[in-house]
């Protein structure tokens, strides 16, 4: 019983001991203090993210944002861009268009997107796109109420050919257009630009945009408010006016002037009216033509002259070198049939300068109602001009037909002074013969009836006898030579009218 007992007790002793060690160490675990101890607060995660640093440029009246943050340890650029989505729209990094890196918005094919280019430009003419910029678009890029919405980043794009980002600079120059007012589509980042409508400056911090959580950059967040950013000046406006006035002098001297200048070749008799104005007609083609010239170098599409545009203007170059060379007189009697060649070369160079200027608005991007209205003047213009020269090639021209008359009349003026001539002589030959009669009746006149010396051989080879019609003159003299008043046998009569003028047989 006693060993029992015992046992007993040593099991209670050993947990006892157990039990003292615990409360020992959870004594000395726990710091010691005199107070009471207080419950701890329990302090809830942030739901604020780290603001990211940026610079944004802001504008009211198109809403157009553009902001900016560089990574910290690396050369790539985030960017957030948003403008309204009814033409393109750039920003680019640099002070001018020359070098400067230019990112430009506009819609895609579909017109559900965003298609974003990078371009270069080597000075104040259409930006060339860079290929070797690497730029990333991000989730989120959209078209969303009718704006543009770009996440991007463009992977180092802090240099670049010709020009870099200063991130230590708080004033760097920034430069921003809007295209003219009709969509592009297109899901190439080459597409062919229009000249822009508006442009401006700003300078933006840049150093203000350096950085983020970790040293890596992120997309800016969407704002209404700018910073970091000071405008120089307000939205300039621009105008292609060298494109425009191409298009204007082209337009009336092909729809205008040239349809003048066929009336005044076939309707009026001084041929120096239609000569002058065929000057004038000269003068504003060069015009055009040297307006043309100058643009082409301002755009992709035409710096190499190869579209159809070009090439059919200078193809009617040639034409119309033959319209001002062959009308001159040395030139126009080499060949009988060179004069002939003026009105289908005339119909040739219209319609040649004709299709130029259709391909020229198709060259220049212009809207579809202008092409349409084009198409129909032209149709108008063309119909015209059709009716006149048929009308023309049909009657002749005034010039023509005057100088025919007057080439006919002065057949008929030689006609009538060798006329008169004879008749004078037939007149004194009849009195000398009376004479001679009265003075010797029995010796007859071994000329009678013989022509005069010096007959019209010599002098009117073209005679024409018209037997059967014949009438003898006064006193019976010149029987056989002369034909009655009124005969008329050539067309020169039946033009002009002449009664009463004798026609001579000549021996």
């Amino acid at each position: 019983m006693m060993g029992r007992f015992a046992e007993r007790v040593a099991v209670v002793g050993m947990l006892f001991g157990f039990w003292t060690q615990s409360v020992y160490a959870q004594s000395s675990s726990s710091p010691a203090s005199s107070s009471p101890a207080t419950p701890s607060a329990t302090v809830a995660p942030s739901s604020t993210p780290t603001p990211i640093p940026a610079s944004t440029f802001y504008l009211d009246k198109t809403e157009t944002q553009f902001s900016v943050n560089i990574a910290d340890n690396s050369s790539d650029v985030y960017i957030y861009f948003t403008s309204p989505a009814y033409s393109w729209v750039a920003v680019g990094f640099g002070e001018n268009m020359k070098e400067a890196l230019m990112l430009v918005m506009y819609l895609s094919s579909n017109g559900k997107n965003v298609t974003i280019s990078p371009r270069l430009s080597s000075g104040h003419v259409e930006p060339s796109y860079a290929k070797d910029i690497q730029l990333e678009t991000l989730p989120g890029t959209s078209i969303s109420d009718e704006m543009f919405v770009l996440k991007a980043i463009c992977r180092s794009c802090l240099v670049w050919p010709g020009s870099y980002i200063d991130v230590n600079s708080t004033a760097y120059p920034m430069i921003y257009a809007f295209g003219p007012g009709h969509s592009l589509q297109s899901n190439s980042p080459s597409a062919p630009l229009r000249r822009h409508v508006r442009y401006g400056k700003f300078s933006m911090d840049m150093k203000a945009a350096v950085g983020g959580p970790g040293g890596e950059g992120n997309v800016p967040a969407a704002s209404k408010v700018g910073a970091g950013v000071v405008m120089q000046g307000g939205i300039k406006k621009d105008k292609d006016r060298m494109n425009r006035a191409h298009s204007v002098i082209g337009c009336l001297a092909v729809f205008v002037l040239w349809p003048i200048n066929v009336v005044l070749a076939g309707f009026f008799r001084k041929i120096g009216i239609h000569v002058g104005f065929s000057g004038v007609l000269m003068a504003f083609l060069v015009v055009a033509y040297g307006l043309g010239i100058a643009t082409s170098g301002q755009f992709n599409r035409s710096k190499a002259f190869t579209s159809p545009h070009q090439i059919l203007a200078f193809l009617s170059l040639l034409p119309i070198t033959l319209l001002s060379l062959l009308p001159i007189r040395p030139l126009a009697r080499l060949h009988p049939k060179i004069p002939t060649l003026h009105m289908p070369l005339s119909t040739l160079t219209f319609i040649t300068l004709i299709l130029a200027g259709g391909m020229g608005l198709h060259l220049s991007s212009s809207p579809r109602p202008i092409i349409t209205a084009y198409v129909c003047l032209a149709l108008a213009v063309f119909v015209l001009l059709t009716l006149l020269q048929t009308c023309i090639k049909r009657r002749g021209s005034a010039y023509t037909r005057a100088t025919t008359r007057r080439r006919l009349g002065e057949d008929d003026d030689q006609d009538m002074r060798l006329a008169e001539w004879w008749a004078s002589r037939k007149t004194g030959d009849s009195s000398r013969s009376a004479s001679s009669a009265a003075n010797s009746p029995n010796n007859g006149d071994s000329n009678w009836g013989q022509p005069p010396p010096g007959n019209g051989n010599q002098a009117h080879a073209g005679g024409v006898e018209m037997g059967g019609h014949g009438r003898s003159g006064s006193a019976g003299s010149w029987r056989g030579n002369v034909y009655g008043a009124g005969t008329m046998p050539g067309p020169q009569y039946l033009l002009n009218m002449h009664p009463g003028v004798p026609v001579h047989k000549w021996s």
